[in-house]
């Protein structure tokens, strides 16, 4: 019997070191690994020792080993709780009180264990009774303070157990349950243990029971998917999305960054390691890692030279709302970016060609001067301007003299070369406020804002003689002389509105031109030459 329980412990003692270093492998993968792998192994210990109390050897040896197992069976009860918790709560991590009942205790409890031949307060007497005879122990006060809070830390292991399971989506929920019906198997086992050992001839079979526990938790957090959904969510989603993601802890370390973030930070550092565990602020803007007052903010940034990115980050916090890290998600918007750059490009192209054709549409091609259909715009405006001010508005038109016999005599390039010439003058001799216009053929109009009757004259007269002291070279060397005749009229005197202000001007011009050319004329009948 004795040896057959001992094959039962060295089973269970194999089944859960196995485990153990499957779910240590799987540690990568979740937090719940790296306590599934613990637990196992605390439960190997436990079983690996219950082994030798089951076999022929000395007294002294099934005594320690039965202190020894106390090891493994404190691992087995943390491990088991630290398990539940992450199985409800991916993101816990235990608080410094947490990890000092969780250490602590423990400590103590080994430390009244492996005194406990100097007391007795742990076990009051050992040996071997029945028949045939077993190694059994009668329980001191400290084993029911241990196995109190052992059942106390069990107890708040399947409350948040519970709790998960009524939480959680559908494709967990089987999982959790399957973890709970599991952890009733030692609780049961070990209450009739300790209530009724005679029941099994004094043998404990707490450790095949919690051998149990582990093995159905093996088979619900790495075959049925309870820590396997994990990784396979995130190859299915992270690795495969283009959009780069960054997770940052509270700390300020980087703690995962799936395929595009590696590629993005290395577009920015290309000798950078592995970014896992390295420090956020070596390769994230302090932007990145500011503060985020209402747990999100987005904005637009060119990460490198041509890369430019939409950053969306997002404050991640546990149920009682601590603060866990963030999730730092950009999405390379470059093409976006190039192409609204583009468009921009395209429409400010369109613009400066329509403005270009709004302006050659009022210019005069020749001379460069503004034309009849500007004048018609601007002569307007001024007229309505100074009948709102109440001021005055003159007009000079101007014609060049025996244009026609240029024309014929050194042919119509020496003309275009005259025109030019006198709007060039028209240009130069500019004053603030005033427009020259060629309204067709050889006729030019000059608006003069605010010019009374006698600066109007004046203004006329200077034009007169600059262009008088022309001298344009013409096609053969030929020497033009160009004269003009100008006639002017002044707003309101002469006329109040364009029509009658223009034709007030261009009888004063023709007034010049039968007086001998070469000379102003005012509509009022002034004659200057």
């Amino acid at each position: 019997m004795q040896e057959l329980l001992a094959a039962a412990f060295a089973v269970s003692a194999a089944l859960t070191t196995a485990t153990a270093v499957v779910a240590r492998r799987r540690r990568s993968a979740t937090p719940a690994a790296t306590a599934l792998a613990g637990t196992c192994a605390s439960l190997a210990l436990w079983s690996a020792v219950t082994v030798l109390v089951h076999l022929d050897l000395p007294p002294v040896v099934h005594v320690w080993a039965s202190y020894a197992a106390f090891v493994g069976v404190l691992g087995c009860v943390v491990g088991l709780y630290l398990l539940a918790r992450t199985i409800a709560d991916p993101h816990h991590r235990p608080s410094r009180r947490q990890v000092a009942v969780l250490t602590g205790v423990p400590g103590l409890v080994l430390v009244a264990v492996a005194t406990d031949p100097l007391h007795h307060l742990f076990f009051r007497s050992t040996g071997y009774v029945g028949d045939p005879a077993h190694f059994s122990v009668v329980f001191g006060p400290l084993f029911w303070v241990h196995t109190a809070w052992c059942y106390g830390l069990l107890a708040l292991a399947v409350a948040h157990l519970v709790r998960a399971r009524r939480r959680a989506p559908a494709v967990l929920r089987h999982q959790i349950t399957s973890v709970l019906v599991a952890a009733a198997a030692p609780l049961a086992g070990n209450v009739v243990n300790i209530s009724a050992p005679d029941l099994f001839a004094g043998q404990d079979f707490t450790p095949l029971c919690f051998t149990v526990t582990a093995l159905v938790s093996a088979r619900a957090v790495l075959r049925q998917g309870l820590l396997g959904v994990v990784p396979v969510a995130r190859a299915a989603v992270l690795e495969t999305v283009t959009d780069a993601v960054v997770v940052v802890d509270a700390g300020g370390a980087v703690v995962d960054v799936n395929a595009a973030g590696r590629a993005m930070l290395r577009q920015a550092r290309p000798d950078l390691p592995d970014p896992v565990g390295l420090p956020a602020r070596s390769f994230l803007s302090a932007r990145a890692l500011a503060g985020l007052p209402g747990g999100y903010t987005r904005y637009a940034l060119e990460y490198v030279p041509g890369l430019h990115l939409d950053v969306r980050i997002t404050a991640i916090a546990d149920d009682r709302g601590r603060a866990l890290g963030r999730v730092v998600v950009a999405r390379d918007v470059t093409e976006q970016v190039e192409t609204r750059q583009h468009l921009e490009d395209q429409l400010a192209l369109v613009e400066r060609l329509r403005a270009q054709l709004a302006e050659d549409s009022v210019r005069d091609p020749l001379t460069g001067l503004h034309n009849r259909r500007f004048l018609d715009v601007a002569l307007a405006t001024e007229l309505e301007r100074a009948a709102r001010q109440g001021s005055s508005l003159g007009v000079l038109t101007l014609d060049a003299d025996r244009f026609k016999a240029v024309n014929d005599t050194h042919g119509h390039a020496a003309g275009d070369d005259v025109l030019v010439a006198i709007a060039g003058t028209l240009t130069a001799g500019a004053r603030q406020g005033e427009v020259a216009v060629r309204c067709g053929g050889e006729e030019f109009v000059v608006l003069l804002p605010g010019a009374d009757a006698r600066a109007v004259h004046r203004r006329a007269e200077e034009l007169r003689a600059a262009c008088a002291a022309l001298r344009v070279t013409v096609g053969g060397g030929a020497l033009v002389r160009p004269t003009v005749s100008v006639g002017t009229a002044v707003h309101p005197g002469d006329g109040v509105d364009a029509a009658s202000l223009l034709a007030a001007a261009d009888r004063a011009l023709y007034a010049a031109k039968a007086a001998g050319r070469d000379r102003v004329v005012a509509a009022g009948g002034l004659v200057a030459g």
